[in-house]
């Protein structure tokens, strides 16, 4: 029988084997996990407390925007929106900056295409542009600034603890989960959006680390907010099997609506880049076109969680739930496109919520007994168009559902998201966010295979030093050259050091027929001028299809198109290892090398089979010894490349390159590159000593 000790012993000991395993980034990773699920959660509060801050001496009322705005005089209602936009106008004028943020679009294409890189720096003036719109009664969500800022700061923190690219995404996924989940109260629907909206997927590897992250900011903006979910929703039951049909209608009403909005979002998005005004101005306009229409409407201001509210509980008469939806749409399009940031979740919730009531309130009134009441065709409604012009009816399905925690709305909530979702997308094949990237020309990856051949480009796998010969070369140089390299084409180059073709080895072969000649063939004579070609900047993707129309094993790398001059090669190989490790997740074939926060100069390196590039700690038991003491070469088979280590006088971590006779100190990081066995066997040695 074994002892405590020995349950202790094999229980460490399984520990370390998954350490062992685990790179340096997936361990910082777990570590940035929750706390990224702190900061986000903060910072969400911090959020909506600074808006109902500025919200109390403009309107009024800090909590309830409606209010403040039905007790506002007309001049108020124009003015106030008016004075917002010329103040995010002028503020983009003397930052040189747009106050509009990257929103969720801008997310998609960071993990998409970016790996997870979004610069805090350039980000926060969408967050101040979203805070300032949402306060002044601009037709957004607030949480496009919680999500501008969470993920920002999520993406430097990886990037500072130098997450791999794959690390790097999950945790941006995990940060825009956080926010959308402290926002509303429904960490599930907040889960799934990261999924489905952010990377398209619902990869496994994902959704761990987004759940953590968004339970812990839920359970913050919890405690500072209270519990309860942000919109009241009526109890609900299916009063009978036949309503079932209303909801099937109310799925294609809503489908047709969502596509509407895509469309309209894109044609003023368009109208708005053809307007020649003053850049400044344009929001200045813009928002006083919405207070206009708050004059009439005053629901239309801001987040619209209070309208909602009223259609969900039946306190709104069917006139304005009519006339709301797409006054709403308006107004969010002319915020949207005169230069407003924020979120757009929330506006397309009040709109599905007063179609949906709207829809309610007509079709009780012909079949009473045998329907519920309009508050259920709001909330359904709600979901509908947010499935319509997300294209995720899963997480629209789960955001509702966390919001009314009822088994009996869950199958109109299904029933009609998923034909709206349909109907929508038969339509309108791009959501709302990826509509918006194409007009920017950005070109989306299907999945996230192609998306890491997408982000990758030429140059971090490329080779320097291509072999070549002038285009005067002799037959004889060309043998030579393709017997020292057995490559099945040679490059040829002009004076300039220009790529003028490839010699194929099969035309050095049938010119062995020719032996008489042979004295008098040049490079010139036997290269293929239309040979494919790659530039540094191409990414692997294109490379691929390169490759699949010139049918050789390697393409040289040309520095541009103009000068055609010859600075590498890259070959099928250097593809598939890429491919091997990055998609994956398996072998040691490539490693990346560059300086730290500057992805545009990372490399892949080949590495022999078996060998790693890691980094280990120095534990105390070897400080105070010499690299020449410790004999890393000879004992464990890896070399050391550099040290990091903590100046004392500086308080900062630094970068030294060793020699024999450095000294180790406690907490030293070393950079080593050896076999993987001699690697754990080092670790292994130091949590044993």
């Amino acid at each position: 029988m074994k002892t405590p000790r020995a349950w202790l012993s094999q229980l460490r000991r399984r520990l370390l084997a998954g350490t062992e395993r685990r790179t340096p980034s997936e361990s910082a990773l777990l570590v940035l996990i929750p706390v990224v699920g702190v900061v986000v959660g903060f910072s969400s509060i911090g959020i909506a407390h600074l808006i109902a801050l500025l919200q109390e001496p403009l309107w009024g009322h800090g909590s309830d925007l409606l209010a403040g705005a039905m007790q506002a005089s007309w001049q108020e209602r124009v003015l106030i929106p008016a004075a917002g936009g010329l103040l995010l106008g002028l503020l983009g004028l003397a930052l040189r900056v747009r106050m509009q943020g990257r929103g969720t679009p801008g997310i998609i294409q960071a993990l998409a295409l970016q790996n997870g890189v979004i610069s805090l720096r350039r980000n926060a003036p969408g967050t101040a542009g979203g805070i300032l719109t949402v306060a002044f009664g601009g037709s957004l969500g607030r949480e496009g600034p919680m999500m501008e800022f969470g993920v920002a700061v999520s993406s430097w923190m990886g990037r500072r603890l130098h997450l791999e690219p794959q690390d790097l995404r999950i945790l941006v996924c995990a940060a825009a989960a956080a926010s959308l989940s402290a926002a509303y109260n429904a960490p599930i629907g907040a889960s799934l959006f990261a999924l489905e909206v952010l990377i398209g997927s619902l990869a496994l590897p994902v959704f761990g680390p987004v759940v953590v992250a968004s339970i812990i900011s839920t359970l913050i903006a919890r405690n500072a907010m209270g519990s309860l979910p942000r919109f009241v929703v009526p109890e609900y039951e299916l009063v009978s099997v036949y309503e079932l049909g209303g909801y099937l209608v109310l799925g294609l009403v809503a489908g047709v609506f969502s596509a509407g909005v895509i469309r309209a979002v894109g044609w003023c998005d368009k109208g708005a880049g053809r307007l020649r005004l003053p850049r400044f101005l344009a929001p200045a306009i813009g928002f006083a076109l919405v207070g206009g229409m708050g004059v009439w409407l005053p629901h239309v201001y801001g987040n619209g969680y209070e309208t909602v509210n009223l259609a969900l509980n039946e306190q709104l008469p069917i006139e304005l739930l009519i006339v709301l939806p797409f006054a709403k749409l308006i107004a969010t399009v002319l915020t949207r496109s005169s230069g407003g940031a924020g979120g757009m979740f929330t506006p397309t919730l009040m709109m599905g919520g007063l179609l949906g009531g709207a829809f309610g309130t007509a079709l009780h009134s012909f079949f009473p007994e045998s329907t519920a009441t309009p508050g259920a065709y709001a909330l359904v409604g709600m979901a509908a168009v947010l499935a319509g012009t997300t294209h995720a009816p899963l997480m629209a399905i789960l955001m509702i559902f966390e919001q009314t925690d009822s088994y009996q709305i869950i199958l109109p909530l299904m029933l009609v998201s998923t034909i709206s979702y349909a109907t929508a997308r038969r339509i309108k094949r791009e959501s709302l966010f990826v509509d918006a990237l194409n007009r920017q020309g950005v070109d989306l990856p299907r999945g996230p295979e192609e998306g890491v051949m997408k982000s990758l480009r030429v140059r971090n796998v490329m080779h320097d030093d291509p072999e070549a010969v002038h285009r005067a070369a002799r037959f004889q140089t060309i043998v030579e050259a393709f017997l020292r390299h057995r490559f099945n084409h040679l490059y040829v180059i002009d004076d300039d050091h220009a790529f003028v073709g490839a010699i194929p080895l099969h035309e050095i072969k049938e010119m062995l027929e020719h032996a008489d000649t042979l004295e008098v063939v040049v490079a010139h004579d036997l290269v293929e001028t239309d040979f494919a070609f790659a530039t540094p900047d191409d990414t692997l993707a294109t490379t691929m299809e390169k490759f699949w129309s010139q049918n050789s094993e390697r393409l040289p790398v040309l520095a541009d198109t103009k000068s055609r001059r010859l600075v590498g090669w890259i070959s099928k190989r250097d593809l598939i290892g890429v491919y091997k490790q990055e998609i994956l997740g398996e072998g040691n074939l490539l490693s990346r090398l560059g300086p730290v926060g500057d992805r545009a100069r990372d490399r892949f390196v080949e590495l022999p089979e078996g060998f790693e590039v890691a980094s280990v700690h120095v534990p105390p038991t070897y400080a105070g010894s010499t690299l020449r003491d410790l004999a890393p070469r000879r004992t464990w088979g890896f070399y050391v490349l550099q040290i990091t280590r903590r100046d004392p006088e500086r308080g900062v971590r630094v970068v030294e390159m060793p020699d024999a006779d450095t000294v180790l100190q406690p907490e030293d990081e070393l950079v080593v590159v050896g076999p993987v066995d001699g690697v754990q066997s080092f670790r292994r040695s130091s949590r044993e000593g």
